[in-house]
């Protein structure tokens, strides 16, 4: 790998694992106004998990629907 696919490769993906971040700390802070009790782990635990869940559906999806129209997914390997 060269640096231009370095680069290439960074400025698509650290925008999306910023976003992605960002909106795990919102959604697993849902619900919780401060951390004081184990009720309120589980709560962040299963909004985290839960959002997780959500984004793997997504690609899974969208991987399927790219199968379907006859891309193949190549990850970049």
């Amino acid at each position: 790998m060269d640096l231009k696919h370095i680069v290439a490769v960074s400025v698509v993906s650290i925008p999306i694992l910023a976003l992605l971040l960002s909106g795990a700390f919102i959604a697993a802070r849902s619900g919780v106004a401060r951390v004081s009790s184990a009720k309120d782990v589980r709560v962040i635990a299963g909004n985290f998990s839960a959002m997780l869940l959500r984004v793997a559906g997504y690609v899974v999806g969208l991987m399927l629907v790219q199968h379907f129209i006859g891309l193949r997914s190549s990850f970049g390997w």
